[in-house]
């Protein structure tokens, strides 16, 4: 009978402990999407600009040019994403 009960309570503990392991997952990922959403609003390109600019240069070197420049020089975003463009391809 102890047995049984020893068995009953490990599962018992297992299954507590798998329950707050996903409940500190489901945090950590709700709080990463939750920062990159606000990250994009801050962001001062306007949507149809990125995309043509992403179109032009690639997602990377648009995402790092607006992390590098200053905020609302779209000039600088541009010219950064166009110079990390063609310092990948000229690489390969």
């Amino acid at each position: 009978m102890s047995s049984q009960l020893d068995a009953i309570f490990s599962w018992g503990i297992a299954v507590i402990g798998l329950a707050a392991v996903a409940a500190a997952a489901r945090q950590v990922i709700s709080t990463t999407i939750h920062d990159e959403e606000k990250l994009e609003l801050l962001t001062s390109v306007s949507f149809d600009k990125r995309l043509e600019l992403e179109n032009k240069y690639g997602y990377w070197a648009v995402k790092t040019a607006i992390g590098i420049c200053p905020h609302d020089d779209i000039r600088c975003i541009e010219r950064e994403a166009k110079r990390l463009y063609e310092s990948r391809v000229l690489r390969r």
